[in-house]
């Protein structure tokens, strides 16, 4: 079985197991699902994809035109790995990780992610659910989870962190509310 791997790094010849941000152990992550590795292809700070009951994969868009202000016009590297006895799945489906170093068996240049999401949508491996197709009630559960991660994060101490950056910019709501929460009922 063939397993990929996206980064914007070229030129791999071995993957080697790093550390997650998403609070995973020091590992080799792979997936079955090319548009699953595609998403990866670019280094961002939401992955919001998901599997529906079907186990069909599909991207989210958590604001407007999330996927084209991600992807569009960057490229990245699809590696090709083979499948190994020591290799774990996990709870996502398609996705294996390795704590051992995993051997390229090819690279393919992706010259823009964008476009080869859209191509695997419409080669129907891939739903987008654009956000202006979004009801307001996942909206409002989008703008909650943005504000619980805003907190989690600690993100107000830290307004030129990155990431903080990213939240305050993408969602202006939920920041908001995070900003009067922190100065308290007084100021509200």
């Amino acid at each position: 079985m063939t397993l990929y791997h996206c980064s914007p790094a070229p030129g791999l010849r071995v993957l080697r197991p790093n550390e997650s941000r998403f609070g995973k152990p020091r590992q080799v992550c792979l997936t079955a699902s090319l548009p699953m590795a595609l998403m990866y292809g670019v280094r961002h700070f939401e992955y919001t994809y998901g599997y529906n009951k079907a186990k069909e994969l599909y991207y989210e868009e958590f604001f407007p035109n999330a996927l084209e202000e991600i992807y569009r016009g960057k490229g990245a590297f699809l590696y090709l790995c083979a499948y190994r006895e020591d290799m774990e799945t996990t709870e996502v489906p398609n996705e294996y990780t390795s704590r051992a170093e995993v051997p390229v068996e090819r690279e393919i240049s992706i010259p823009d992610v964008y476009d080869a999401l859209r191509e695997q949508e419409r080669r129907g491996a891939l739903k987008i659910v654009r956000w202006e197709d979004a009801v307001p009630q996942r909206r409002a559960w989008v703008a909650e989870a943005e504000l619980l991660t805003i907190r989690e994060q600690e993100l107000l101490s830290q307004p030129e962190d990155p990431f903080a950056r990213y939240m305050r910019e993408k969602y202006p709501e939920s920041w908001a509310r995070a900003c009067e929460e922190a100065a308290g009922p007084e100021y509200a």
